[in-house]
């Protein structure tokens, strides 16, 4: 795939990355709400086999999350920073800190 500026690569990757923190946000859902079934206290076979579907899905979910991830940097390769740029970046990061 050709792009015709190094914006358009930043914009297509910021926005493949958006997505990817959402896949990562509704495996950790899953995870979650499998992990609150146990939490209930009245574990019976029933409801280990629905805690097991949804540690199944949030499993598949994380690896389909990292699987994007990783075809996101093949694709998306990041774009490195100037010295600038990285400078202003460590600076806003260690003010936010």
């Amino acid at each position: 795939m050709q792009y015709s500026s190094p914006d358009q690569i930043k914009a297509c990757r910021a926005l493949a990355l958006e997505r990817n923190r959402h896949m990562f946000e509704e495996a950790q859902n899953l995870s979650r709400c499998a992990f609150e079934l146990l939490d209930g206290g009245d574990l019976d076979a029933q409801l280990f086999d629905r805690y097991q579907a949804l540690r199944r899905k949030a499993d598949l979910k994380f690896q389909e999350a990292i699987e994007h991830l990783q075809l996101l940097n093949e694709d998306f390769p990041p774009v490195p920073l100037s010295t600038s740029n990285s400078r202003q970046l460590r600076e806003r990061l260690e003010h936010r800190a």
